[in-house]
């Protein structure tokens, strides 16, 4: 009977076995090794294994298979460690394509036959080509040893060779929990020898199991059946070692029955340690911020929608933070990335300072962090939390022995007032950051009813710009610039207006900063660079004499990689002279970023353009920077002239700067001129140009012709 048993196993095993006989001859091998080598077991019996193989001459299989037979010594090999195999492959050998040949892990076991006094070996071949494949190849191992163990009765032959090597961790127990037998495998992992193994019950080694599930009656295992894992498969559980540690397993779990009754039950299991920890690897990327080591946006949203759930079934608020750390940008480009990820993670740990443990803070992208408040009171209100992280981030931050200053502006966003879903909660909470950031810098802001019209009205906007950048609703009119002393036209500034199908003609102030902050602009002005350029040629072939175009261009369009070809190649294309093209930047942004901001400036002026700079006098200008940058004209800002006629320090303020912009060659452009005072004012300090109504309203190309010749035959008569 026990022979008939081992004889099934060895066929139903997913994997190959041959038996060899003392002198290397082949006993049988089982049809796993026949499908895979295409040899039948009939064609080799009785034949040396290295006459069949003859590849495996002088190969480690050959001298492992001699050290069994003469040596009774044990070998385990890989094929992904040496460079050997048997000829074995995924495809008959027999199959219309080549076949692949199979990755092994290779078992050679010496056996000593009592009944004949004679020496033999098995040979076990597992398939290890995948990681898949090799866990596959546990659990089929696994299964036929439930089938093994299920129909051996004679404990002399209990699991034999299979019990002892194999991979899997296997404990056979008594109904009542006893420990009765242990494989190395489960000694290994868990920590004992053999001798104390036997010592303890199942319940007391795997934890996951209670005591109240045994009995003492050998009949009664109803309870114990339900317990164990016997039906669904490999179930995860918990392990205590020998230095009471606790080890993750995954367990299957059979009956051994003895003359028709259920006398003993086994257990195989494996140490999944290492898949569990690669799991909770997986899941920290996954749900965490790798810098700060907050939660990031996935986990924070997922953590906000339960507790909308939560509040929304106890009628309770619950507040939604959203913080910006304020000129992040600036410390980030000037200090370097390094220094922006340390002020990143200083700046996360002084929020988890301001929080309780009830509260959720998480990284949402860049310089932006999220903030989820319950559980809130009377004395533990939104306000009180918002004003304790402004004033946690006007200490400095010390960075590589330096001081940085970066206070935050935070928007709030309440539920269920501000909205009754995640997605509308974050994106009001953002408009109030905005909002906040406005206002200035270090400062918090609530959502309000009035902010939620002007962010309809902002969408609204966004979506009809995109349609118009399709159904090219724009259009360029040209503001004239004159010479202050002679009166004629030396140059126009190109505006850009926007003809809506309803609203009609809408003014730049309306939609230019929407544009910028929905990243429309570069179409725009694109479209605005290549429009002004083909006016020009136009001009240029009309009125025989080239038009100087004064250009502006938004910060993102100056921090375009492709600004200068994109620029140059419209230069070359439409075949007008570099130096008739201005290109204007306000002086906020110019004074900026100043490193990157010169390479381009430079750039530019490597193309023939000129650079003027816009608004100048309402920003931040250092005086020693601005004689080194590669620019040619001011523009003083209209609130300069405003009063100028009649007040006499914005009057100085004039004076002052076409003094200074003349000392440093370069030339002055007057905007917003409405009276003759003011032109008198302007030609009596030495203004080079000015542009205002008093001198021509924004026009279209062909009415600017109109206004050139009507003035230019003025200006004659009147010299």
């Amino acid at each position: 009977m026990t022979e008939s048993i081992y004889e099934k196993i060895v066929e139903v095993l997913n994997a190959g076995i041959i038996v060899l006989e003392k002198d290397g001859c082949i006993l049988t091998w089982n049809q796993w090794v026949e499908a895979r080598s295409g040899i039948s077991e009939k064609d080799v019996k009785g034949l040396p294994i290295l006459d069949v193989l003859p590849e495996l001459q002088n190969t480690r299989i050959a001298r492992s298979i001699k050290k069994a037979l003469e040596f009774n010594c044990p070998s385990v090999l890989s094929a992904k460690l040496i460079d050997a195999s048997f000829p074995l492959y995924k495809e008959q050998i027999t199959s219309q394509r080549t076949p692949e040949r199979l990755v092994q892990s290779i078992q050679i076991k010496p056996f000593y036959q009592e009944s004949d006094a004679t020496q033999h070996c098995v040979i076990s071949i597992y398939d290890i080509s995948s990681a898949d494949l090799r866990e596959k190849a546990l659990r089929n191992q696994s299964t036929t040893l439930n089938r093994l163990v299920g129909k051996l009765q004679d404990k002399d032959y209990e699991l034999k060779t299979l019990f002892q090597n194999t991979q899997n961790s296997i404990l056979i127990f008594e109904p009542n929990g006893q420990i009765v037998n242990a494989n190395p495998a489960a000694t290994s992992v868990l920590g004992y020898n053999r001798a104390e193994i036997l010592k303890y019950r199942i319940y007391d080694l795997i934890s996951s199991l209670s005591p109240s599930d045994f009995s003492d009656d050998p009949s009664d295992t109803s309870k114990l059946a339900k317990a164990l894992p016997t039906k669904n498969g490999d179930v995860e559980m918990i392990a205590t070692g020998k230095d009471k540690q606790s080890i993750p397993i995954s367990v299957s779990a059979n009956v051994i029955p003895y003359e028709n009754q259920p006398t003993r039950f086994f257990v195989f299991f494996k140490d999944i340690t290492e898949k569990k920890r690669a799991e909770q690897r997986l899941d920290r990327l996954a749900r965490y911020d790798s810098l700060t080591r907050l939660k990031n946006r996935n986990s924070f949203i997922d953590t906000l929608e339960v507790s909308i759930q939560q509040h929304n079934r106890a009628g309770d608020e619950l507040s939604i933070f959203f913080i910006d750390l304020d000129r992040f940008k600036a410390i980030n480009d000037r200090m370097g990335h390094e220094v922006g990820d340390a002020l990143l993670v200083a700046a996360a740990d002084r929020l988890n300072m301001c929080c309780r443990n009830t509260d959720t803070i998480a990284r949402w992208a860049g310089d932006e962090f999220v903030l989820l408040l319950t559980q809130q009171s009377q004395n533990r209100s939104a306000i009180t939390v918002a004003e304790k992280i402004v004033k946690a981030f006007e200490a400095p931050f010390i960075i590589d022995n330096r001081e940085i200053h970066s206070s935050c502006s935070i928007g709030i966003a309440k539920f269920p007032n501000d909205g009754n879903d995640a997605d509308a909660l974050i994106s009001r909470a953002d408009h109030a950051m905005y909002q906040a950031k406005n206002e200035g810098a270090g400062t918090f802001r609530f959502f309000t009813n009035e902010m939620n019209e002007r962010m309809q009205k902002r969408l609204k906007v966004e979506s009809e710009l995109r349609r118009a950048i399709k159904r090219e609703e724009f259009v360029l009119h040209y503001q004239p610039q004159v010479n202050v002393k002679t009166g004629k036209l030396s140059g126009v500034e190109a505006l850009i207006r926007w003809q809506h199908p309803t609203d009609g003609m809408v003014y730049p102030d309306a939609f230019i900063e929407i544009a910028e902050s929905c990243g429309l602009i570069g179409n725009i002005g694109d479209w605005v660079m290549a429009t002004a350029l083909e006016d020009a040629a136009s001009w240029l072939k009309k009125e025989g004499a080239p038009l100087k175009v004064s250009i502006n261009l938004s910060p993102k369009q100056f921090v375009d990689e492709g600004l200068v070809s994109k620029l140059k190649k419209l230069i070359d294309s439409v075949g007008v002279p570099a130096s008739s093209v201005v290109i204007e930047i306000t002086e906020g942004h110019l004074m900026g970023n100043t490193k990157t901001n010169l390479v381009t400036l430079n750039a530019l002026k490597a193309l023939g353009v000129l650079i003027a700079i816009d608004d100048f006098g309402t920003g931040y200008s250092s005086l020693s920077y601005l004689r080194t940058l590669p620019v040619d004209i001011i523009k003083i800002d209209r609130e300069f002239l405003i009063d100028a006629s009649e007040n006499k320090t914005s009057a100085h303020i004039v004076a002052a700067i076409i003094e200074l912009s003349h000392a440093l060659q370069l030339e002055v452009i007057a905007e917003g001129v409405e009276y003759i005072s003011q032109m008198h004012l302007l030609e009596d300090q030495g203004c080079d140009q000015a542009q205002g109504f008093y001198v021509g309203k924004p026009m279209h190309l062909s009415a600017l012709g109109d206004w050139y010749k009507k003035e230019h035959k003025q200006t004659h008569s009147t010299h």
